[in-house]
This record gives structure tokens, sequence and C-alpha cells, in this order.
């Protein structure tokens, strides 16, 4: 079974761990189970306006030039173009980890808020009470930094892991009273690493072939990050397969989610993510940006009609307001 359909126990709750000039990094999310401890971080560089000639201006000036910082844990011969990750044993040394879903972004120099940043999960073995990992990025000035998390126990990790397909699903019927719109809060993604995860992994709606799991929900810049997990199988996968027509929204296939607020069902727009599968089995991962009417618990809405779930609503306790 995919690793990804067993949900873990959430093993922080998020934020940034790093701050310095040359580089932020924060935790996006991390969860763990008895096969292993699996940390998503993101990381970002400051913004810059200028445009390619004033910066190649300030390269040839000796303005922008970068002294790379010294190294002691990562190896002499290390060459990178990223930021590198490992973990400190009990000894102290180092054991780095290459991410198994990474992606990239340049950045938006002009009127955007955001700069080059990097996105990267990593899977250690399974981590318990205490760990120390270690980020490392040399070439570009940022020296190497211990962050210290701490762990759920063992037997926390071990209670609370469970197949998508057996864990308990707490959802009942939409109201008929409600008004259904689309969320249209600000565009663009919010910076989720430097928010607070509210919500860990649950399921929040399954069928025979077909199921659907909230993998963390980040309270952030007054709105809510959710990632839906979709995942089906059989005949249902083999449904998901098919190319959208002209008839279909330019949407990436998978559930949808929203919240109850003021008397609205209050649905978010497309996400981004990705979704791929095949005759036998389909999966989407998607991360949408929803209103955050605050408090301690929250009435969230979730539908995958393509896969045969219809809208439910799941009470949603909300932990570390």
């Amino acid at each position: 079974m995919p690793i990804d359909e067993t949900l873990g126990v959430l093993a922080h709750r998020g934020g940034l761990v790093v701050r310095r000039p040359e580089l932020s990094v924060g935790i996006v999310g991390a969860v763990s189970r008895p096969t292993g401890l699996e940390v998503e971080l993101l990381a970002r560089q400051p913004l810059d306006r200028r445009g390619a000639t004033e910066r190649q201006a300030g390269i040839r000036a000796g303005r922008d030039r970068v002294v790379p910082a010294p190294r002691r844990l990562l190896p002499a011969y290390d060459e990178g173009l990223d930021l590198r990750v490992g973990r400190l044993d009990q000894d102290g040394r180092a054991h780095w980890v290459f991410g198994s879903r990474t992606s990239s972004s340049g950045g938006d120099h002009f009127g955007g808020t955001h700069g080059p940043s990097l996105r990267t999960t990593l899977r250690f073995p399974p981590l318990y009470d205490h760990a120390s990992l270690v980020l490392a990025w040399p070439e570009i000035g940022f020296p190497e930094s211990v962050v210290d998390l701490s762990l759920p126990p063992q037997d926390s990790v071990e209670r609370g892991t469970v197949s998508i397909w057996d864990a308990p699903v707490d959802a009942g019927p939409v109201p008929a009273s409600l008004r259904h719109r689309t969320h249209d809060g600000p565009r663009g993604e919010p910076p989720v690493e430097a928010g607070r995860i509210v919500a860990g992994p649950r399921v929040l709606s399954r069928g025979a072939d077909a199921v659907v799991a909230l993998t963390r929900l980040t309270a952030v810049d007054g709105a809510l990050s959710a990632e839906l997990l979709s995942v089906a199988r059989g005949p249902r996968a083999a449904a998901m397969s098919v190319v959208p027509g002209p008839d279909r929204p330019p949407e990436l296939p998978g559930a949808r989610v929203g919240v109850v607020h003021d008397g609205e069902a209050v649905w978010a727009p497309h996400g981004s993510g990705s979704a791929g599968g095949g005759p036998d089995a389909f999966r989407s991962r998607i991360e949408f940006v929803l209103p955050d009417p605050g408090g301690a618990s929250l009435d969230l809405l979730c539908a995958w009609p393509d896969a045969g779930l219809p809208d439910v609503l799941v009470p949603l306790p909300l932990d570390g307001r």
C-alpha cells in the first residue's frame, strides 16, 4: 500500500523554523508513522525586484558577491544547487536525505511578494520523542542550521496509524437550507510554511472504491490552507483516467472542499497540486484556500461527485489556535 494511503500522527504544528537574511525555512507538514517520519519543508530566498540587467550590473560591480558558508557536517566534495536536509544521529553525524517530492519557483520579481522558493518532502526512518534536522545551503551563504523537533512517542504513533480505507469517518449530510458560493478571497497562495497546522490527518469521506482524506489544515494570514488526498480504485479509477472534454471545468480531478460560514456553504476555488493514475488506481493531492471563520471548531464540507461521493459535512475540532 502506498505510504500516503496510511494516516499517520501529526508530528509538528508547522511554521518557520529558520529565519535568516539569505533564506527562511518553514515546516509545511510533518507526519509520523511506524514506517518513518515524513517532513515537508518550504524554503524561500529574499524577493529581488531588480530586473536582469540590474542584477548583472551588481554582480559585475562586486556588490552581489556571495561568500560561501563554511561546511562542518556537509562533505567538502558535496556540490548542490539547492537546500540539503539531513538528520543528526546520537553521535552528531549527519545523514543526508533526498526529497521524494520536490518543486521550485523562481518567484515574482515585479509586484509580487515571494522570492525564489524550494518545496520538498523528505522521508526519514522512524523517529520518536525527539529529532534534530540539519539544513545546509553553503553556496548562497546559508550556514548549516540544526532544528530540534519534539515528536510524538512511539506508542501514540502506533495507535494513531491506520489505513485510509479503515479509518473512522464522522460525516453527515449538508443542510438543504445553506446557500452555496465560491470563496472570493485574495488570489494567490498564502505562505503556508509560516502558518500553524490546526487539524491533522483524517478521513473526510469514503465509499467502496473512493476515499478523501485531509492531510492537514493550516491557519495562515486569516485564511485556511487545506490539502486533500483523493484516492480511487477499480472502476472508479478508470473513470478518473478519462481526459476531460470541453464541457468539463479546467480543474484537477479529485475532491473539493469548503466551509460553512455565516449560513453559507463557501467552497474553495480550483486548487493547485497533482493528479494521475491508471485503469486500476487514481490519486490526486490538491491544496485549497478557504476563509477562516475563527473559533475552536469548524464545519468542513467535502464532495467528490465524479467518484460517487456526495456533499458531506464534517465537524472538525481545531487545535493549536
